[in-house]
């Protein structure tokens, strides 16, 4: 039969970290600041069949997988970032976030 020897290690104390951290990657947006993006907000889907999407007409209406309440999702290249209610913006739609992902 082995026999395994166990000794043991001295561990160094971590330094206590404060309360307010520094991000591990600081942001310099000199250098990104200018890329533009695309944000798509998700509001929901629906599965239909081929016969059912040739014989849609102007005023039919298709439901969709969402509640009313639900909280919409907001990707950014087709990865869901964030989520949040949609709202009126004057005349157009806007999104409240209300959950960083």
């Amino acid at each position: 039969m082995n026999e395994t020897v166990i000794e043991p290690i001295e561990l160094e104390e971590a330094a206590y970290a404060s309360s307010v951290s520094e991000p591990l990657i600081k942001r310099n947006l000199a250098l990104l600041g200018h890329v533009s993006v695309r944000l798509d907000v998700l509001v929901g889907s629906a599965q239909i069949n081929v016969e059912k999407l040739f014989s849609l007409s102007k005023g039919d209406s298709i439901a969709l997988d969402a509640d009313l309440d639900a909280p919409m999702v907001l990707q950014l290249d087709g990865k869901p970032i964030a989520r949040g209610h949609l709202m009126a913006v004057g005349d157009s739609f806007g999104l409240k976030i209300t959950e960083i992902l």
